[in-house]
Formats: structure tokens, sequence, C-alpha cells
């Protein structure tokens, strides 16, 4: 009886150890399969992340993945479908081979639950890129140094000097011109002959003709800015808790490192004066040019109005030469007048040689402390010329219209420019910055040995 018992006890127990045994077999099998999906996911993810935008990245030092992969569609679907390639790859592809692992893994469905562009925060995704990318170089430029100059800049942006001038010339034709008897015995009105109105003649020409600025070799192409970020619906601006870096001198580091303008042409770009169109957002090199043209003379002619009205010598040599015309004498209304409108002149001729140096290469205080207007240069009809030596240069002047732009103006048209750039090198008409990505999370899921799935959440991207 006691070998009966023993016989009984021993069976139960090794059924009891058996399926014990099997019980932990099937949880390791289990684990290692939920484990393997882990690494699966992993790899897969970084994987997708490693397929970034070359020409983005050797061109302006920008991580991100085109979503349209060359495409003439950028679609979250197409980001989807190469996790879920590499997902595939690394679970279903490897269980038929020799030795391969034990259990079962499927993948079931992958989806791309929420991801971060180019375009997250109006840019500023972009913008904390580009401002870490001069961190690491460690670029320094001059243009930098514009920063400082900010509010003198916002100030003189301010000031209109040509209504001031349009006003005094307003003031001098409302005035009756003098009348004598000729020698017919009849009276006759003696003209004016304003020495300052040849000079105001001057005002509505083309500023960048009067700079003489060299035009040869800047692009004829006219673009259309209806298909460029800054234009079109944007998408994909959604932002994350992540901290973004805005620095505003790195920055504007960034754009003169990167982008071309009238001094520092590119190589292979659509427009070549790239930053003249950050500054002002027109459809070719020639009109941006032109309007930063004529914003510079209309800067330097503010400055220069405020030393030739103070300065009291000048004044009275204009106030000499106004004297001298037979009108003024006969009609003494005429003189305070015809003497400021003659100091008006006196600036912007000063301030067409400005410009000319700038555009020359030269350079020009942005606010002068001394100057070299004369009231003969009115009277002699001479638009001179100098090479400035000090101050500010051309590039410089250009740093402070673009920092006059509000940080989502700056952003956006630096990322036209990626844009129109991308879409002319490559053909790839797709590309758009708002659905380049930065950083993306996915939810998966894979079948395995037991009928509750493995579900995966995970968050990657470059920074």
């Amino acid at each position: 009886m006691m070998k009966g018992y023993l016989t009984v006890f021993l069976a139960l127990s090794l059924s009891t150890l058996t399926g014990f045994i099997l019980f932990l077999t099937f949880c390791a099998i289990r684990n290692e399969e939920k484990i393997r999906f882990e690494c699966a996911a992993d790899t897969s993810m970084n994987a997708v992340l490693s397929e970034f935008h070359k020409e983005l990245f050797e061109k302006y030092g920008l991580l991100y993945i085109d979503a349209s992969y060359l495409g003439e569609t950028a679609s979250e679907e197409n980001l989807e479908e190469r996790l879920r390639f590499y997902i595939e790859r690394n679970t279903d592809h490897i269980l038929g081979r020799k030795n391969g692992p034990w259990g079962s893994l499927q993948t079931r469905e992958v989806e791309i639950t929420s991801f971060e562009t180019a375009a997250a925060g109006m840019g500023l995704s972009m913008r904390s890129q580009a401002v870490t990318y001069v961190e690491d170089i460690g670029a320094v430029r001059k243009e930098a140094l514009a920063v400082p100059y900010k509010d003198l800049f916002a100030n003189i942006d301010a000031c209109d000097p040509m209504s001031g001038w349009s006003s005094v010339m307003e003031q001098i034709n409302e005035i009756e011109l003098p009348v004598i008897l000729n020698e017919k015995n009849e009276w006759e009105e003696v003209p004016l002959s304003n020495p300052a109105d040849w000079v105001y003649s001057l005002e509505g020409s083309d500023a960048l003709y009067l700079a003489q600025a060299q035009t040869n070799a800047i692009s004829p192409v006219s673009i259309d800015v209806g298909n460029l970020i800054s234009h079109r619906s944007i998408q994909n601006v959604s932002v994350s808790d992540r901290h973004y870096k805005r620095d505003e001198t790195l920055f504007l580091t960034y754009l003169f490192e990167k982008m071309g303008n009238y001094k520092e042409l590119p190589k292979e770009s659509i427009l070549c004066c790239q930053l003249e169109y950050l500054a002002e957002g027109k459809q070719s090199d020639l009109e941006n040019m032109a309007a930063v043209a004529e914003r510079l003379l209309r800067w330097r002619f503010a400055d220069n109005l405020k030393l030739a009205l103070s300065d009291e010598t000048l004044r009275g040599q204009a106030q000499a030469a106004a004297n001298e015309l037979l009108a003024v004498q006969l009609k003494s209304e005429f003189e305070k007048l015809v003497t400021e409108s003659i100091l008006y002149a006196c600036a912007f001729l000063e301030s067409v040689s400005d410009i000319k140096a700038l555009f020359a290469g030269g350079e020009v205080p942005l606010q002068k402390g001394n100057h070299q207007m004369s009231v003969d240069a009115v009277l002699t009809g001479t638009v001179y010329g100098k090479e400035g030596s000090s101050g500010l240069c051309y590039s410089q002047y250009l740093a402070g219209m673009i920092l006059l732009l509000n940080e989502e103006i700056q952003n956006l048209r630096a990322m036209d420019i990626m844009e129109m750039d991308i879409r002319f090198r490559r053909g790839s008409t797709g590309f758009c910055m708002d659905w380049c990505i930065e950083r993306y999370e996915a939810f998966v899921t894979a079948g395995g040995s037991m009928p509750m799935p493995i579900q995966l959440r995970r968050q990657y991207g470059y920074f």
C-alpha cells in the first residue's frame, strides 16, 4: 500500500511540476516576444529617422524627415508605411530563418499618433535647430554686430523725410511768383529757378539705378510666392512641451552663414538675393534689390537731413544761394522755404552718395557725426560719390532690415528660401517645410503567442 501511495504522489507531483515548467516556458517565450517587439520597434523608429533629408542637412544643417519621400505629395501615411516596413523586417521576416527565435510575432497595427514639423510654432522648430547649429560650429559673422543697433534701425525706419520735402516744395508752389515789367512794358512772371528742383526730380528715380548697383549676376527668375509656406495655408504647426532656442543674434548669424545676398551670391539657387527676399518678400531678385535700395536711401536721407538742418554753416550757404535768386529778392516769402529745400537737396545728394558707397562695398555709419554735404553740389548739378571707410556695410544694413521683421515672418520667409532651394536643386515638387518631421510618436501592435496583443507607444526624434 505504501508503494501505491508513493506512486500516486509522484505522478501527481510530476504532472504539477510539468505544468509549472510549461507555464514558465510559456512566460519566457511571451516575454521574449515582447522584448523582441520592443527592440524591433525602437530599431525601426530609429531607422525611419536615419532617412533624413540629405539636401536639407548638407545645405542648411537641419535634420528632418521629408514626409513626401521625394514624391509629389507629403502625407502621414507615407511615414506610417516606412515605419511598418522596418518593423515587419525586424519581426515577421526573421521568423522563417534557420535558428529563428521561438514564438510567433506578426505586426498588426502601425499608427503615427502625433508628430512635430519644422513649422511647429510657426517655425520655432526650424529656428531652434538653426540656433543649435550655430552654437555647435561656433560661427561668427559681422552682421551680428547690427543687433545692438536694433532700436536705432527701428527709429530711422519710422522716418519719412521725403514727405517733409514734398511739403516744402508744395508750399513753394502755392506762393504766387512775383511779376515785373519787361522790355515790352508788359507784366511778366519772374521764374523761381530753385536750384533744388533738379535734385527733387530724382526722387522718383530708381534707387537701385542711383546706387549704380551691378545687377548682371543676379537671377532673372520670378517666383510664385503663393506656393511657398509664408503664403499658403500652413499645416502641422502644433508644438510639444519642448523648449525652443530663439536667440536673435545666433539666428541672424545662421541666416547670413547659410543664405546668399547681393554681396555674397549663392550657387545653384533659384533666387540669388535670398536675404533681400527675406527682408522684402517680393517675387524676384530685382524687385527685392530695388526695395532694399529704396529703403537704404530713405534711411540715409533721414540721418543726413538731421545733420543738414542742424548745420548752421550749411544753412548759411543755402540761404545765401536762395537770396541770389531774383524771385526771392522780389518776394521774401520764398526765402525760408527755398533755403529749406536746398538743405533737403544737400541731404538727398549725400544719401545717394552713401548708397553708392554701400553697394560698392564701402561702409557708412548709421548715425553720422560729420558729413560732406555742399550747397555747391546742388548749384552745379553734381551727383558725387565717395568711398565709405567706417560704419556699417551693406550686409549689416540688410541685417538691420531683417531684425525689424517680427519673428514669425523671419521664420516663414527663411523656410520659403529652403523650399525654393530644395525644389530647384532636387526637382522635388512635393517638398514642404510644414511636412518636414523632426519628432514623432507611434502606437504599434503585434500578435504573439497569446490572444492578447502586444502594444507599444514610443516617441523618437532628433531633438
